[in-house]
């Protein structure tokens, strides 16, 4: 990464999964709770530091944060609807193969160690890493650096709006299986590059992505539901 803005679009997003590769490996599933908290104040710095804005167009429109908002809320219904409806055989046939790896049912018991209960502290910190760090991080990686340079490797040159359909797929599909409701993941991507290339701005894609998370963090911590986390 030898340019300025190939590191500020790529790097905050690398060093997120590098942590995530880095602790998965030393201690599987059961990482400790201060590991996100580590990862969200560093990456948090990188964003502030590198400010990725500058080398993908975050333009004010005049509906871009309304949209984002609105669009936020849809990716979050879907995110969240298919496991908290009233049929017991539904939810498991979707946690079955909807969600990696498909044939078996998720185990999410790690997610309970950013229980309130277990420390405030933390389980703030994890919201605000899914909504204020990760969330624009991803959308600098994959909207503003991987869909224009599977395009063209003179990506810079590149306004959003431009990528190929091909981009444009593979980009949502990279981010569906970056998550492990994959199937949920690529609904979004979709979502998000669709506000991307409409308004030729990340801005309303960050404010969706933003919302979503934020608003699904909410709903966590006042559910209890920590299997979404």
């Amino acid at each position: 990464m030898k340019d300025a803005a190939t590191r500020a679009l790529v790097l905050p997003y690398a060093v997120w999964v590098a942590a995530i590769a880095l602790t998965m490996a030393v201690g599987g599933y059961m990482t400790p709770s201060y590991v996100y908290a580590g990862k969200t104040v560093l990456c948090g710095i990188l964003l502030a530091a590198l400010r990725p804005w500058r080398y993908a167009s975050c333009a004010k429109s005049p509906w871009a944060v309304t949209a984002g908002v609105l669009f936020g809320i849809v990716v979050l219904v879907l995110w969240v609807l298919p496991e908290i409806l009233p049929w017991p055989w539904m939810t498991e046939w979707y946690r079955r193969w909807l969600v990696m790896m498909p044939g078996t049912l998720p185990d999410y018991s790690a997610s309970w160690c950013y229980a309130w209960q277990n420390g405030p502290a933390l389980a703030i910190l994890k919201l605000i890493g899914s909504a204020f760090v990760i969330a624009p991080a991803e959308e600098f990686f994959f909207r503003g650096w991987l869909a224009r340079w599977l395009t063209q490797r003179d990506w810079k040159a590149l306004p959003l709006q431009a990528v190929s359909r091909q981009a444009f797929w593979v980009t949502a599909l990279v981010f569906a299986f970056e998550h492990d409701r994959y199937a949920a993941g690529l609904l979004a991507g979709l979502v998000y590059g669709a506000l991307t290339v409409r308004t030729g701005s990340l801005r309303a894609a960050i404010v969706a992505h933003v919302t979503t998370n934020l608003l699904l963090g909410i709903y966590v911590l006042v559910s209890g539901d920590y299997g979404f986390w």
